[in-house]
């Protein structure tokens, strides 16, 4: 038999109500029976959700933290108003007394209006002086040819490297930025430009190896498809940056020796979005992991008493 129901209006029987507002008050009445329930805190510091933070003009990148001798922290990174890339990106600092949970202003080392400044890196040497590594397109170039025939007007990973430096705990920035001399490879001489225009960027931190520093670049053979079509990684070493306190006399070692840099194995594709970055060094030998298009991953050795000099694969 069929159930029946009493007709809405009927005697005793409240007045059907429109079906939006009947359902909109269902939400409401099962909301209030059923209140949600507040969201458990992660008991984690590592967790971002615990995290602050840490201000930029919009677009951020690589955020580079060292602790400066007077107790602070000094971040750099690499920031803009627009997407990764765009004109008006440039390199800042800032300074926390508070671990992080607060940043001072933002200190310029490239202005926003001068050419691209990209990617820094920090490193604090022994003495308390802290050194800045990064991109800039000194030569304002405009757009670039790729290897397919195409141009990109992306000009944030090319140009010379250079460092300024701080004596004040990063406070202020060297007026002058020094360029870093880095010895040409072949993937240089046979870019589109045959090596007068050179692509490269960083995102491996220095590291000190007893008497030396090792900073890590990838240089890019070609542009094109995926932005870069090749890259391989190189380590620059030196001596002198740990305790020479005039800049123009700090000199650098291009390595591994020869003219071709950190690559895969045979068969193991190219490293278009190279990570050359250091995992391990002792002063005997250094590891370095990277990337590559076909999926493994590339380890690379340097053995003897030059760490990077030497490729093991």
């Amino acid at each position: 038999m069929a159930t029946r129901f009493p007709r809405p209006g009927a005697a005793g029987v409240p007045p059907a109500l429109p079906l939006l507002p009947a359902l909109l008050l269902a939400l409401a009445v099962g909301a209030a029976q059923h209140p949600r329930t507040a969201e458990v805190p992660i008991p984690d510091a590592r967790h971002i959700a615990n995290g602050w933070d840490i201000p930029s003009e919009g677009y951020a990148d690589q955020p580079y933290i060292v602790r400066t001798d007077d107790g602070a922290w000094l971040c750099v990174m690499t920031t803009g108003r627009g997407q990764e890339g765009a004109a008006g990106q440039h390199v800042v600092s800032r300074r926390s007394t508070d671990r992080g949970r607060t940043w001072g202003p933002p200190v310029d080392l490239e202005p926003a209006e001068g050419p691209e400044a990209s990617y820094a890196v920090l490193l604090k040497v022994p003495y308390g002086r802290v050194y800045a590594f990064y991109n800039h397109n000194t030569d304002n170039v405009r757009e670039v040819r790729t290897e397919d025939g195409g141009v990109f007007r992306r000009v944030d990973s090319l140009g010379h490297y250079v460092f300024k430096y701080s004596d004040d705990h990063g406070r202020t920035w060297s007026a002058r930025r020094y360029p870093v001399p880095v010895r040409e490879f072949a993937c240089d001489r046979e870019n589109v430009y045959g090596g007068r225009l050179r692509f490269f960027w960083n995102v491996g931190r220095p590291l000190l190896l007893e008497d030396a520093a090792l900073l890590v670049l990838h240089k890019v053979g070609a542009m094109g498809a995926g932005f870069f079509a090749q890259s391989e990684g190189v380590f620059l070493r030196s001596r002198d940056l740990l305790t020479e306190r005039d800049p123009e006399k700090v000199s650098f070692e291009t390595l591994p020796d020869g003219d071709v840099g950190l690559r895969t194995p045979a068969g193991g594709g190219a490293l278009p979005r190279s990570r050359a970055s250091s995992g391990s060094a002792t002063a005997r030998s250094t590891v370095c992991i990277a990337r590559s298009m076909a999926g493994p991953r590339a380890r690379t050795a340097g053995t003897g008493d030059t760490p990077g000099r030497r490729q093991v694969t």
